[in-house]
């Protein structure tokens, strides 16, 4: 299939198919006050989320230099 000057017209068989399309969707999600131009598809972050998941990382990063010092500590001893 062609893009451009070179695509075929639409008939009016797929015309029909895409206007009842577009006549389905109508109405079943709220209007956008946004364009899409300007639509990131991320939501906003809650900063207590983002607080919270810092503090796992912390100890999470904590766990992890305990683990490699004692790994270490045994390495070395031996």
């Amino acid at each position: 299939m062609g893009f451009g000057p070179a695509r075929p017209p639409i008939t009016e068989d797929v015309a029909e198919v895409i206007a009842k399309d577009i006549k389905s969707g109508e109405g079943k999600e709220p209007t956008s006050e946004v364009p899409l131009a300007f639509q990131t598809g991320r939501r906003p972050v809650d900063p207590e989320t983002l607080d919270q998941a810092r503090k796992q990382m912390t100890m999470f990063g904590i766990f992890a230099i305990a683990v490699l010092a004692v790994l270490l500590a045994v390495w070395w001893a031996a």
